[in-house]
């Protein structure tokens, strides 16, 4: 099974993939890694009564979160979800980058996040361009 997770600072999204069936959809706290912590991350899953059935099938977790942006925030996260799914495959990405697959794929444009924070960035069809200068404008041309 797969489960995948939008997560901003207020509330995260969760889907997952069961086979023969129709998505489970559920929603947790905000879990940036800014403002929770690994224990925390930990707890709120372990908290969540539609998820337990399942975690020992669950073999891939896509994670896309805000404050996902840094080596050392992804890890923090996903930490915490090894924690929860040991033997599960775990991706921990930005949640512009979810925002960018969802919305182009392999295409390329720009992207904007609006919730808690904000964003804007360009997606060159693999990976996000600087979110922080105007170096995506050039980029764009």
């Amino acid at each position: 099974m797969i489960l995948v997770a939008d997560s901003g600072s207020s509330r995260s999204d969760w889907m997952l993939h069961l086979p023969d069936s129709k998505p489970l959809r559920f929603s947790t706290k905000g879990l940036n890694p800014f403002f929770v912590s690994e224990k925390e991350i930990a707890a709120i899953l372990t908290d969540v009564p539609e998820i337990i059935p399942y975690i020992k099938e669950v073999h891939e977790v896509y994670f896309f979160g805000a404050g996902c942006s840094t080596p050392d925030r992804r890890e923090l996260v996903s930490n915490a979800l090894t924690q929860i799914f040991p033997t599960s495959f775990i991706s921990v990405e930005s949640d512009l980058l979810g925002s960018a697959f969802a919305t182009f794929g392999q295409g390329k444009g720009l992207i904007s996040n609006l919730g808690t924070g904000s964003d804007i960035s360009f997606y060159d069809g693999e990976k996000i361009i600087s979110q922080s200068s105007w170096q995506w404008v050039r980029a764009w041309r």
